[in-house]
């Protein structure tokens, strides 16, 4: 079953000398329009191969949302030239993996594999690009099981329900407030013809991003993306209008009921900056989140949880790795049933608390430390790269934004951080929300 949704962590490796890049990324744009970013990383005989589109559920009509998760699905059903399961059977015979996922902004696609199948591996995602061989017995197979993925993963899940609703409300003109794996009843009505305009019209190279990461040259890689991609051509590009959402003027809280539902859980989800509207910002934004909110050694958990005893759990992230409005998500579980009211004023009062007297440069200086220590691990593997790289730039970030991203962490100091929080701490640009028996 393909991932929905699903949003990888920006986390970027910090070099000691800033002089250093970060992957050294190669990076070159064919006359097609697909650029082929490839990291060299020949420590081991393996290679991941990540094709990234440039749209994800933002560029569908109004009334058939799904349609590019349900895309996401399709693109598995084989070719003319490799029909049926050749592609994820070649794939297993080799020794790889293989896995795919949609989000508002982006549809990526990932292999890794023994590096000396990278021809054959090129060839199959070059082949599936432009040459699916979908029927109407294909589609209406893959909906019913697009509408039990989601029957598990939504209908069957309170608290899905509720980010569902709080999302609708927070972005009312945007389609991040619409699930990426579509609203039943619009799923239900999609149809063949539906599936073949949207492949037709939006799965082109100059819509893609191709990275290749692990032992794997440039200059082959060049020729052998020339060798299966230049004869495909680019699509003429659908303009995406830019809705954007009217502030919030009043209080929002929504409230779900259920009977499985066994202990309450109060959420709140804010609108922010994005990475695009600024990278330093950003960062600062998300430090301060992560010594506010990330994990058992944060602010609030240390007060909530192990000192006044009042939740059993709380927490919260920033995600601003988007091409529009990023997003504050918190959650909280009290030990005993509160009302919405009050579990917000309890935080609130925190988070100020936390910004005038609690964030200190100590604090900062070890989430900082996090940041390199963690990434560390994250650049030992080969599919990291390709991940981080490809999403960046599909959300519209350059790649010398990521090369030089350590030196942006490095200039981050207490009062930064501090400015971010304030200003996401006044922004009344939230939802609240609470699921209850």
């Amino acid at each position: 079953m393909k991932k929905v949704g699903f949003f990888l962590t920006l986390v970027f490796f910090c070099f000691e000398s800033e002089s250093k890049k970060i992957f050294n990324a190669k990076s070159h744009k064919f006359d097609n329009g697909l650029r082929l970013i490839v990291v060299e990383n020949p420590r081991a005989p393996i290679v991941a191969q990540m094709i990234w589109y440039n749209f994800g559920s933002n560029i569908e009509e109004r009334g058939k949302s799904g349609l590019a998760h349900f895309m996401e699905h399709l693109m598995f059903k084989g070719s003319k030239k490799f029909p049926e399961n050749y592609f994820s059977n070649f794939l297993s015979k080799i020794g790889g993996s293989e896995n795919a996922f949609t989000s508002y902004d982006y549809t990526a696609y990932y292999q890794t594999f023994p590096s000396n199948h990278i021809e054959k591996m090129i060839e199959l995602e070059a082949d599936r690009m432009k040459n699916l061989t979908l029927t109407k017995k294909n589609v209406e197979t893959e909906k019913k099981v697009i509408l039990e993925e989601r029957f598990q993963r939504v209908e069957s899940d309170p608290s899905s329900q509720l980010d569902e609703s709080m999302r609708s409300i927070l972005f009312p003109n945007n389609y991040y407030g619409r699930p990426i794996i579509g609203w039943k009843h619009e799923i239900e009505n999609l149809t063949y013809n539906d599936v073949m305009d949207f492949y037709k019209k939006f799965y082109s190279p100059d819509n893609a991003i191709l990275v290749l990461s692990g032992d794997v040259k440039f200059s082959n890689a060049k020729k052998l993306v020339r060798k299966y991609y230049e004869n495909i051509t680019k699509t003429k590009k659908k303009k995406i209008v830019d809705l954007s959402d009217p502030d919030l003027k009043t209080s929002t809280n929504v409230e779900l009921k259920h009977q499985n539902v066994k202990q309450q859980i109060w959420k709140r989800i804010h609108r922010a900056k994005s990475y695009n509207q600024s990278i330093s910002q950003s960062i600062a934004l998300d430090l301060g989140m992560k010594i506010l909110a990330g994990g058992t050694s944060s602010i609030l958990y240390d007060e909530f949880v192990n000192k006044q005893k009042i939740f059993s759990m709380i927490g919260g992230f920033y995600q601003g790795l988007a091409k529009g409005d990023g997003y504050i998500y918190f959650y909280a579980i009290p030990n005993k049933e509160m009302s919405q009211n009050e579990i917000s004023r309890l935080l609130d009062e925190q988070i100020e608390k936390a910004i005038n007297e609690k964030i200190s440069k100590k604090k900062l200086e070890l989430e900082k430390k996090k940041y390199y220590y963690d990434s560390i691990y994250g650049m030992d593997g080969i599919l990291k790269p390709a991940e981080i790289i490809g999403e960046a730039l599909t959300i519209g970030l350059k790649l010398r934004d990521i090369e030089d991203w350590n030196k942006k962490l490095e200039k981050i100091d207490l009062e930064m951080v501090k400015k971010e929080l304030k200003e996401f701490s006044d922004n009344n640009n939230f939802v609240t929300g609470s699921l209850k028996n």
